[in-house]
């Protein structure tokens, strides 16, 4: 319809021009309409697709790079993205752990702007800190015109105004990703880790089975190992909880709202998948091929029903003629684990560090961006990038100026994507850990990171300098490599110190473009 209404108003300019009996303005309106059209056709579909937990070393590609040997767990789908498309050598998560990235990703800041809650929303009922100062990836792909749509883990508040009262008054939501800008959501408010143990399709509960409701679960049903029965992981959840139901949901849904789309507008996808946190609960077979049980370890099993997940995002892509024009990236909200039980296997990729660490295992991540004649199959950045950084870039395609009281640490990586630009793009990184007893801090300007500690977390008056790292020489952050107490580097730490204070205690923008 879209398109006839086009052609109908171009016949009419043409005629009405023929005729000379058309004003100039009108003229100059009715080719905006036609053009506007045709720029909302040429607007690329973007899918981001986060995971949880996974390190650059769970992806084969980086484990053979690394090693030289083939991968104990196999990942050819991401793997065949990383050949289509751009890999960075230095992407990080905004932070160490998940809901703290959450924030970021959505508002393209990092998470200590978030002044109710620096280190994270860990709780469906509480405000998520993003209303009234911030906006969403959402709320911009919607004003530029796409349909929007969020899957999988939420895991930064917002969901409920506060604790309910009944089991069953946790059946409809009083906000969630609806209003943060999506059009359509399929949620697990805390994944599948915490309560509530449930589905929510726009809102209301999605019932696994026709008699399921609120209830409170056993720890057994929550299907956690037995050595995390003293975290207290029972809570309310929908009667048929099962965990392993998943990732065949969520991949299963994603394939839905791609079949509805078109080339006629353009659409957001952010699909946030469980795997692979904990409890590691691999469905039996994903797409008729088998997963539980395939690696020699549930972890692995997870990392390949994730691998899974993004092959078939990609099948329906392709298979509705969506793919050659879709931006699509694939990231994780912060490091690998490190309790795989699997020999060679390092989710961290050699680094120090993994997941909840200041150190580059705990936030150097996968990023793959593949853009089908737009950036260049197999192609590698050195250019540093943070996940957060896709909210200045669909407005940089979008063609809408960002706002840098608003969105303060997002930069544009259009030009990285499309020019293979090396030109640096952030002023600065600040990294925050929750590692139990620290450090807590750290602060990277170019390729020189500063390490700090303090007793109590936000004394900025107390902060002890513990390492500074020069990435130009090691990334692995051994103490062989800790220049923090050489006597050249004092005024480069009294200065990193300084505007590390400026940036963390101020409203000044991160980055340079």
């Amino acid at each position: 319809m879209r398109r006839f209404l086009h052609f109908e108003v171009a016949q009419l300019v043409v005629f009405v021009m023929k005729k000379r009996r058309l004003s100039g303005l009108l003229a100059l309106v009715l080719c905006f309409l036609i053009s506007g059209g045709t720029q909302a056709q040429n607007l690329p579909n973007v899918v981001l697709i986060m995971a949880d937990d996974i390190g650059l070393g769970d992806i084969g590609f980086y484990h053979q790079e690394r090693t030289g040997q083939e991968p104990i767990i196999p990942t050819p789908h991401i793997d065949q993205l990383i050949s289509e498309g751009m890999r960075f050598s230095d992407a990080h998560s905004p932070a160490s752990l998940c809901a703290p990235t959450r924030f970021s990703m959505l508002t393209g800041n990092f998470p200590f702007r978030n002044a109710d809650s620096p280190w994270g929303v860990w709780s469906p009922d509480r405000d998520a800190g993003i209303d009234p100062k911030y906006t969403t990836i959402a709320r911009i792909a919607k004003e530029g015109g796409y349909n929007t749509a969020f899957l999988g883990k939420w895991g930064l508040g917002g969901v409920w105004d506060g604790k309910q009262e009944t089991d069953q008054a946790y059946e409809v939501m009083d906000a969630g990703a609806l209003t943060y800008g999506f059009d359509y959501a399929l949620e697990l408010p805390q994944g599948i880790q915490n309560e509530p143990y449930a589905f929510y399709e726009n809102g209301k509960l999605l019932k696994i089975a026709p008699d399921s409701k609120m209830v409170q679960l056993s720890f057994e049903q929550t299907k956690y190992e037995s050595n995390q029965r003293k975290k207290k992981r029972e809570g309310r959840g929908d009667s048929n909880w099962d965990p392993t139901l998943a990732g065949s949901l969520l991949s299963s849904k994603a394939t839905d709202f791609i079949s509805t789309q078109t080339t006629e507008k353009p659409f957001l996808l952010y699909y946030c998948s469980q795997a692979v946190h904990v409890p590691h609960t691999p469905v039996d077979q994903l797409k008729g091929e088998e997963v539980a049980g395939t690696t020699p370890s549930k972890h692995g099993d997870m990392i390949k029903e994730l691998d899974l997940q993004v092959g078939t995002i990609v099948q329906a892509l392709k298979e509705n003629g969506l793919y050659e024009n879709t931006l699509l990236v694939f990231t994780s909200d912060n490091g690998g684990l490190t309790h795989q039980n699997v020999e060679t296997h390092d989710s961290s990729n050699g680094l120090t560090g993994s997941k909840g660490s200041i150190y580059e295992g705990g936030h150097r991540v996968p990023f793959v961006a593949v853009w089908p004649n737009k950036i260049a199959p197999d192609s590698e950045s050195a250019v540093t990038v943070v996940g957060q950084d896709m909210v200045a870039t669909l407005q940089s395609i979008l063609k809408m100026k960002t706002n840098r009281s608003q969105v303060f640490d997002s930069a544009d990586l259009l030009p990285v994507f499309l020019n293979n630009s090396e030109k640096r793009i952030h002023k600065s990184l600040l990294h925050k850990s929750q590692s139990k007893g620290g450090p807590y801090y750290a602060y990277r300007e170019a390729n020189w990171k500063l390490v700090m500690s303090t007793k109590r977390r936000e004394d900025f008056e107390n902060l002890e300098v513990i390492g500074l790292y020069n990435f130009n020489q090691s990334i692995q952050e051994e103490e062989a490599d800790n220049l923090a107490l050489e006597p050249g580097n004092r005024s480069r730490i009294k200065r990193m110190l300084k505007r590390y204070k400026k940036v963390r205690l101020g409203n000044f923008p991160t980055v340079l473009n």
